[in-house]
């Protein structure tokens, strides 16, 4: 079983004093809140991102500081498709429960702009034995490009805001028939090591 993943392709433009908002259509129902608690505080970010210090990002973790909250997303099963017992809201509900146990300080809301994607990829033997798929985990927050910042020396043309893949991680599993197991550990070992690299960038 294959399922669908894109990444989001989200674009916010000031042009004079007016927002363009671009977006994938598909993406819509995932975006929308987080969009529009960006757009509160876009105005202000745009006008004082020339008064902040540009600062090199020097080691993994440091792409996870200042977390502060973020909303959790499991990408949809497709429908009419064997899921071996796996759905959407069970990994959803993993995800949540390690957090709160392992992060307590960490706030999960479906309200928040940060976005972490959990998207399970399954396909079966043809032995018809058991199952295979990957896991793959993305940490999206909202990012700034510098258009035309190409060189040190390159004039910045515009700003644009996106939400960018900042950390991820991936595994390979195998699993039995109907049996959710494999996924269930595989969830765990990746969101250890994202709590792993949380707790060092924010001590």
């Amino acid at each position: 079983m294959t399922l669908w993943y894109r990444q989001e392709h989200l674009r916010v433009e000031l042009q004079g004093r007016k927002l363009v908002i671009q977006y994938t259509p598909r993406y819509r129902e995932v975006l929308l809140t987080g969009l529009l608690c960006l757009l509160l505080v876009l105005p202000g970010t745009i006008a004082s991102a020339a008064e902040i210090e540009a600062k090199p990002i020097k080691s993994e973790e440091e792409v996870l500081k200042g977390v502060r909250a973020l909303r959790i997303l499991a990408a949809e099963m497709k429908p009419g498709e064997p899921t071996h017992g796996i759905t959407k809201e069970a990994v959803e509900a993993q995800a949540q429960k390690l957090l709160h146990e392992k992060l307590p300080t960490l706030k999960v809301d479906p309200k928040a702009i940060t976005l972490l994607f959990l998207h399970v990829n399954l396909a079966g033997y043809q032995s018809r034995l058991g199952y295979y798929g990957n896991l793959n985990v993305e940490l999206k927050r909202p990012s700034m490009i510098l258009v035309g910042k190409d060189f040190p020396d390159s004039p910045i043309q515009e700003y644009r805001v996106t939400l960018a893949t900042v950390w991820a991680q991936s595994i390979i599993f195998t699993g039995e028939v109907f049996a959710p197991t494999a996924v269930r550990k595989a969830v765990d070992e990746v969101l250890e090591r994202f709590i792993a690299e949380f707790r060092k960038a924010n001590p």
